[in-house]
């Protein structure tokens, strides 16, 4: 089953079940690289697939799959022993704090589930302290 095609010339998504029962989008398209995302219903993949089609057209599609395996602890891993390093001599041992405390309280949110409300639960403003600030 297809979902609607948007713009002449272009590919259609198509959706293919598994013999696990499982439900696959694949979005081909000019210009992009082709998209594809695994779900438990057919309705979840439809929509899936016409949200990052539309997205594809608007020209404002983000390939989300990185972040939503990668989580917080395991990008702050790699910053500690890859970043860290090329700091200056006195910014390691403070940062190295800092990066623990959010490891362990955040380590095992995927990045693209980080939000600014998850932060302040934690204690961390994510609004600048200045009197000037646009938050709410």
């Amino acid at each position: 089953m297809g979902v609607a095609k948007y713009t002449p010339g272009t590919l259609v998504a198509t959706l293919v079940k598994s013999t696990g029962g499982t439900w696959k989008a694949v979005v081909p398209r000019k210009d992009w690289r082709t998209a594809s995302k695994t779900f438990r219903t057919e309705r979840d993949a439809e929509d899936w697939a016409r949200r990052t089609e539309d997205e594809m057209i608007r020209g404002i599609y983000i390939n989300r799959a990185p972040s939503e395996r990668l989580t917080i602890r395991e990008a702050l891993h790699c910053y500690i022993h890859e970043v860290m390093p090329t700091k200056r001599e006195s910014t390691p041992l403070a940062e190295r704090r800092k990066a623990q405390y959010l490891a362990d309280v955040l380590g095992d949110y995927a990045l693209a589930a980080l939000t600014p409300d998850t932060v302040s639960k934690y204690g961390y403003s994510t609004c600048p302290s200045s009197p000037a600030s646009q938050c709410n």
